[in-house]
């Protein structure tokens, strides 16, 4: 009989010891976490971020880069883009300024779901999908003062220093210019596209290359005189420009939406109308080709 109790008071020592541990590690569970929830991982979201009534709240990253948004007058090309795009499809968002090359870097770690007027490559698309809405390409700025007007001229001189912004992608007939420069040592890289128009103005530069929707707002916002602008690459293509989502966060399904609502726009005449709003229209023309909008 003995025995029978001390087995017995042994089994019910053993269920306390379970059971306060079981207690104890459900206290320190924040209350509103499910423990059944999957963790969840780099893959793709297959399931889609928007399946829920779209009722996430998106963020998007927008940059400096002059008439498609400065945040001194908090408004833009991409702002109202991405304002219209939300205000069609019933969506929650929030915008959030960032330096370019962050938001890139936030996409791809999953800290940022979507971004603007990007250029897709192999390596973002391992990433990202894209959503494109217009097209534009560089041109380049010569100050009046240095005598080029051609690019052969450029190359025959080694008092000229030229202006990239660190990270920017050119198209490729002037990346292959610039690492000719380069070679040269004739290149000077800009923090960012303001540091490059103090530099362009306060002639630490002569010659740097950029889009219309950019120069045309720095030249009169820092009221750089002197300046000539020319294109050295008649023969290549605008680069496309892209809506940029972290494959983190959207599915197919949801990118296929964010297509139509951009297709709807092109189509009804509000591409063209946000970009002539800002530019002139032979630029918004050039910006926004047949391909992509109508007037």
């Amino acid at each position: 009989m003995k025995k029978i109790i001390i087995a017995l008071l042994i089994i019910l020592f053993i269920i306390s010891v379970f059971t306060g541990v079981y207690l104890i590690d459900k206290a320190f569970l924040p209350h509103n976490i499910d423990i059944n929830q999957p963790v969840t991982n780099n893959q793709d979201n297959h399931q889609g971020f928007l399946a829920d009534d779209l009722e996430n709240l998106i963020t998007v990253g927008i940059y400096n880069s002059g008439y498609l948004y400065h945040e001194s007058h908090d408004h833009g090309i991409n702002k109202d883009v991405v304002e219209e795009l939300f205000r069609r499809m019933k969506q929650d968002y929030k915008i959030e300024i960032l330096p370019r090359v962050r938001i890139s870097s936030m996409i791809s770690e999953g800290l940022l779901h979507m971004g603007v007027s990007t250029i897709e490559t192999p390596e973002r698309a391992e990433y990202s999908y894209f959503v494109p809405y217009f097209s534009e390409k560089n041109d380049v700025l010569v100050r009046s003062d240095s005598g080029i007007s051609t690019e052969e001229e450029l190359l025959q001189r080694r008092d000229i220093k030229v202006g990239i912004v660190r990270g920017y992608y050119y198209g490729e007939h002037y990346m292959e210019l610039i690492e000719k420069l380069e070679e040269r040592k004739m290149i000077v890289q800009a923090r960012d596209t303001e540091h490059l128009y103090k530099m362009l103005n306060d002639g630490w530069i002569q010659v740097t290359f950029n889009l219309a929707s950019s120069y045309l707002f720095y030249i009169d916002t820092y009221s750089i005189q002197g300046i000539n602008i020319y294109d050295w690459a008649p023969e290549e293509e605008p680069l496309v420009r892209s809506l940029v989502f972290s494959k983190k966060f959207f599915s197919p399904d949801d990118i296929t939406k964010f297509q139509q609502t951009i297709d709807e726009m092109r189509e009804d005449g509000t591409l063209y109308n946000i970009f002539s709003k800002y530019i002139p229209e032979d630029n918004a023309g050039r910006m926004c080709e047949q391909f992509w909008c109508k007037d």
